[in-house]
């Protein structure tokens, strides 16, 4: 039997880096050597509280990006030992109503994830099944770009998604509470659709200082200053067209509201626990304002490719990358995220 090590979750906040069977080249499949995997929000919150398609023992990661080393001898794509390829991790149907109607896939009723559904990029090698290869989406990566700066693009596919949904547009103001990566790309992809004002907020003083470079025009530490106060300063008193919270709180849902002009948009874009979901909003806001409160949650192929397209074009500051580590670490990675000391973390299999 030939092994490879693996970061192997085996309860919450329990991780082993051990040595696991090498996953086998399917015959309509193939072998990708992980050379980057992003520690993605999402992967800390399953780290730390489980996750409901996650079943123990797991080998989480979703944001991969490496090189093919096995290709199956029924894969009739034009595939080569050797290609540089980044990953989407979200395999849709193909047949379901969200699949098929008004490119909702990503909202796909029975779609596979690497790293939940089928196991992710936390090793040295991870198995791309035929499913994976006929309808999902594996992008070739030229050569000049390192992996390391491209695992941003499933976060960036999101965000992209995101900013559509809530029509993010010239002249506008748009507030971002939450200075993590997502917040980052929100920042970046707001400019990029001629947002003028561009405020980004957090509690963590040490995270903030370090956001400047991404794209806001204003920097407000939340935790000292009267962020429904300064917004409403910068917009003459209206209020801002576009509050986007990316950060996994309900508290600033409301405070999101009280700055928000008229017909302006909230996006719930950080998920919350599951053990408390619930948010508290005041409905006359909503209803006398007609204010518009959208759900952020997952994405396209095309804003997958979009996504990749901005990078390659070097649209996005690949600064947002601040640490790399070696997988066997990442449980130093999460405490590097929670206590705002890095913006995003990218593990390493192969490095010591």
């Amino acid at each position: 039997m030939e092994t490879m090590k693996a970061l192997v979750l085996t309860g919450k906040q329990q991780a082993e880096y051990i040595d696991v069977e090498k996953p086998v080249c399917a015959k309509d499949g193939m072998i990708l050597k992980i050379e980057a995997v992003g520690l993605c929000g999402s992967d800390v919150r399953t780290y730390v509280h489980g996750h409901s398609k996650v079943k123990y023992p797991a080998i989480i990661g979703h944001e991969n990006a490496g090189v093919i080393v096995e290709i199956g001898e029924e894969v009739k794509a034009d595939w080569k030992v050797g290609d540089r390829v980044i990953v989407n991790p979200a395999i849709p149907c193909g047949k379901c109503y969200y699949c098929t109607h008004d490119d909702m896939s990503g909202l796909c009723e029975i779609l596979s994830v690497y790293g939940n559904d089928i196991p992710g990029g936390f090793a040295q090698y991870m198995a791309i099944p035929g499913v994976g290869i006929e309808k999902g989406q594996i992008i070739r990566i030229p050569d000049e770009i390192d992996f390391d700066e491209i695992i941003i693009v499933e976060l960036l596919a999101s965000v992209i998604k995101s900013q559509e949904h809530m029509r993010v547009s010239l002249g506008d103001t748009v507030v971002i509470i939450g200075s993590g990566p997502i917040g980052c790309l929100h920042a970046q992809i707001a400019k990029l659709r001629g947002a003028t004002k561009i405020v980004m907020a957090d509690i963590n003083q040490e995270r903030l200082s370090m956001v400047g470079k991404f794209g806001a025009t204003h920097l407000v530490n939340s935790g000292q200053e009267d962020l429904v106060k300064i917004v409403k300063e910068i917009t003459n008193g209206r209020g801002a067209d576009v509050v986007i919270v990316a950060a996994p709180t309900a508290e600033p849902h409301q405070q999101g509201l009280e700055m928000l002009r008229k017909e302006g948009r909230l996006s719930m874009f950080g998920g919350l626990n599951k053990d408390n979901p619930w948010t508290k909003l005041d409905a006359n806001l909503i209803h006398y304002n007609r204010l518009e409160i959208h759900g952020a949650y997952s994405y396209s192929f095309a804003n997958f490719m979009q996504g990749f397209e901005l990078v390659l074009a070097g649209k996005i500051n690949k600064d947002i990358v601040t640490h790399k580590i070696p997988l066997k670490d990442m449980p130093e990675g999460v405490k590097l995220i929670q206590a705002g000391k890095a913006i995003k973390v990218v593990l390493k299999p192969w490095m010591e």
